[in-house]
């Protein structure tokens, strides 16, 4: 299982910072690569480049993974040159010496693609790469190297020739097990002689641990599958079509070792130094980075006791996006988390105004809750604003407080243009939270008699009806 994000556990981390050591999850680090300065995101903690970890971190273990290799395998990239190698074949057989050319050229481009598959899996490509991927003019060169690989490996052999049959069998043994790990530093570094550096390949070795001597003998297994499988084709097919099938499986397998090979770095890519592919379709728009960037900023920074800085993070993207309702609620409840009363009596007010502005009453209301239990009951001095309030917390079933923010004010302000609506939330108010109907009847005909031309005063009507349809229901003490 992968390593978690340091402030959501419930996700896997996509990327790590080796300054602080925290690793980091998509909603921490929002966006794609392209939405950062030269690509690459940095820590918010330590300002320090972060290293992608996505692919590594959610990479199965090897051995988990058998389908996977073959399935690759038959993916279009694979197939074209499984194909062109079979194609190849059939013209070598009427080419005479010129076949060895043909030859040549099939070893070189197919050596180049396996190891591009190695290089694209370590680095976290599940995808094959195309046919054309691997045509960037480096198949020549790299079969160079392979067969100097081989004649190095040769000349070593030939060294231990001297010391007996036994040293050339130990050789020998020695030769296969590190063959994998000589392709793969092959690939990842693309430098022949840390290809034949024994020191080099038994790093390579202890770094991937266990898993490689599973990978030995995997890849063994399957590089010798087109020998078993020949012998079991070769008297149903037509003899012309064994040495282009021969081709074709080959090249098939191999690309399956190869892929092996390149999944098996993939889940060491941190420990063995891989630069990480980054492959994502997540760019967004400057606005929507900014305002994701600075929500997912601010809680980091919260979180580490960073408040002020969190608090300048918000601001910023605030003063370019007033009305956006997220940041305004991280802002609020960021005054609220590092108790700055000075700022919630001074700005609260203005912020819960806003929020009823932006349609958004009930949250209002919340953060009107959670003010009072945090810092005590905060004072509003808009008429309308205590009225909007009240209502939002009488929808939500706070009595008490919306009762509180309306009882009084006709009083405080007896030339509120709303007070008939106000008088009959506060009579709703006490026949729902309190049970005083008594009160409720005197303020709803307080109403009709006040305001008989008020928009309210059908409503005011068909409450004094169910108030009175109520008291005739109630039994009369004494019968």
């Amino acid at each position: 299982m992968g390593n978690a994000c340091h402030y959501h556990s419930g996700a896997d981390a996509i990327w790590q910072c080796s300054g602080c050591s925290k690793e980091y999850c998509g909603e921490c680090v929002p966006g794609s690569v392209d939405n950062y300065y030269k690509s690459t995101p940095k820590c918010v903690l330590c300002n320090q480049r972060l290293n992608n970890v996505g692919a590594s971190n959610k990479a199965r273990p090897f051995w988990q993974m058998a389908s996977f290799y073959f399935r690759y395998a038959l993916s279009s990239g694979p197939l074209m040159v499984s194909a062109i190698c079979a194609v190849a074949a059939i013209a070598m057989t009427g080419l005479g010496w010129l076949s060895i050319f043909v030859l040549v050229a099939m070893l070189a481009v197919v050596i180049r693609y396996n190891l591009l598959v190695i290089e694209k899996l370590a680095g976290g490509q599940l995808e094959a790469p195309t046919f054309g991927d691997a045509q960037d003019g480096r198949s020549a060169a790299i079969f160079v190297k392979v067969i100097g690989m081989i004649l190095v490996a040769g000349g070593v052999g030939m060294l231990f020739a001297g010391l007996g049959e036994g040293a050339v069998q130990v050789y020998s043994i020695i030769l296969s097990l590190l063959a994998p790990a000589a392709m793969i530093v092959l690939a990842l570094e693309h430098s022949m002689r840390a290809a034949v550096n024994p020191l080099k390949l038994l790093q390579f070795t202890l770094i991937i641990g266990w898993p490689y001597w599973l990978l030995w003998l995997s890849t063994s297994a399957v590089s010798a599958a087109p020998a078993y499988l020949l012998p079991v084709v070769a008297g149903k097919l037509p003899a012309w079509m064994l040495l282009p099938l021969l081709a074709f499986v080959t090249s098939y397998f191999s690309i399956v070792t190869s892929a092996m090979m390149g999944y098996i770095c993939l889940t060491r890519q941190q420990k063995l130094g891989v630069i990480a592919q980054v492959y994502d379709d997540e760019f967004m728009e400057e606005s929507e980075f900014d305002r994701r960037k600075a929500l997912a900023n601010a809680s980091i920074l919260l979180r580490e006791g960073r408040g002020e800085e969190a608090r300048k993070t918000l601001v910023n993207v605030l003063r370019q996006q007033p009305d956006d309702i997220a940041l305004n609620e991280r802002y609020f409840r960021l005054l609220l988390a590092i108790d700055d009363r000075k700022a919630l009596r001074e700005l609260g007010p203005h912020l819960l105004e806003r929020f009823i502005k932006l349609n958004q009453a009930h949250k209002a209301a919340e953060l009107y809750l959670a003010t009072a239990s945090a810092v005590g009951t905060p004072a509003i001095d808009k008429s309308l604003l205590r009225h909007q309030l009240a209502e939002a917390l009488y929808r939500q079933r706070q009595f008490k407080p919306a009762l509180a923010l309306v009882n009084n004010l006709h009083k405080e302000d007896p030339n509120y243009t709303r007070l008939d609506s106000a008088y009959l939330l506060l009579a709703k108010i006490y026949m729902d939270g309190f049970n005083r109907t008594d009160n409720s009847r005197a303020l709803l005909a307080f109403v009709e008699k006040k305001f008989p031309n008020s928009a309210v005063i059908g409503e005011v009507r068909q409450l004094q009806g169910i108030l009175a349809a109520e008291q005739r229901a109630q039994p009369v003490p004494g019968r």
